[in-house]
């Protein structure tokens, strides 16, 4: 096999992306009876060992349980009742339970992927590494291809009844395909970014601060009770803090 010898397989959903959304979105589908064929241009060990977002509401939580009632997310991970909002000098909390009775959970999305990884591949998924979407094609008819490449540059085309794009990287190829705008799709830039500090240390505050003040906002996180991560926003230009 090499690149200018394709390998075409059919599938009822192609996926790219072994993400939360992807991952989960195959569970469902299995669930339902429905074949998916799931790409991602990670390796595993990158996908589980990337720290990303920290926090899961309630209803994700509700989602990871009824998928699988042992997940890991109600032994390792920490429920938060609350967040303090801090402006104008003062902080004020906000009871999650005592206003809508429900909660968040300190769960990282790594620890999610590794637990979603595993069920997947245990039931047989066909989930497959280091496979980079290079375009899409056929969006506008019944039959739309995804064409790819391995690491070792094979190319793969998958045909599929529905291609749904999970890969939600700067440059994802699915959705300018299929947002009904090729060039730049539905995509609003805003003029600030957020400046990000990951560590290794014990937790600032018990729970989660959103700070606002004249000079913008700023985020006290969490990632797990060792490593913490905090932002603060600033200009997207900027090449050095001041």
């Amino acid at each position: 096999m090499n690149a200018a010898t394709p390998h075409t397989f059919r599938t009822q959903v192609a996926i790219v992306g072994a993400g939360p959304a992807g991952l989960i979105l195959s569970h469902l589908l299995a669930d339902a009876g429905i074949e998916s064929i799931v790409i991602d241009q990670r390796s595993r060990e990158e996908i589980e060992s990337t720290i990303r977002a920290g926090i899961l509401e309630q209803g994700t939580v509700d989602l990871l349980t009824a998928i699988d009632p042992n997940t890991r997310v109600h032994t390792v991970g920490h429920r938060h009742d609350g967040i303090e909002l801090r402006f104008q000098g003062e902080g004020h909390r906000i009871d999650f339970p005592g206003l809508v009775g429900r909660s968040v959970w300190l769960y990282p999305q790594h620890e999610v992927l590794k637990d979603m990884l595993a069920l997947r591949l245990g039931a047989g998924q066909d989930l497959r590494f280091g496979v980079t979407a290079t375009h899409v094609e056929g969006v506008d008819t019944d039959r739309p291809r995804v064409t790819a490449t391995t690491a070792d540059g094979e190319v793969l085309e998958i045909d599929a009844d529905f291609v749904v794009g999970a890969d939600g990287r700067p440059a994802p190829v699915v959705r300018p395909a299929v947002t009904g705008d090729s060039r730049s799709g539905y995509f609003r830039e805003y003029p600030f970014a957020w400046f990000g500090i990951l560590c290794e240390a014990p937790a600032s505050a018990d729970e989660l601060i959103y700070s606002n003040s004249p000079n913008g906002f700023a985020l006290v996180s969490q990632r797990s009770p060792e490593v913490q991560r905090m932002y603060f926003q600033c200009d997207p230009t900027a090449t050095r803090m001041r």
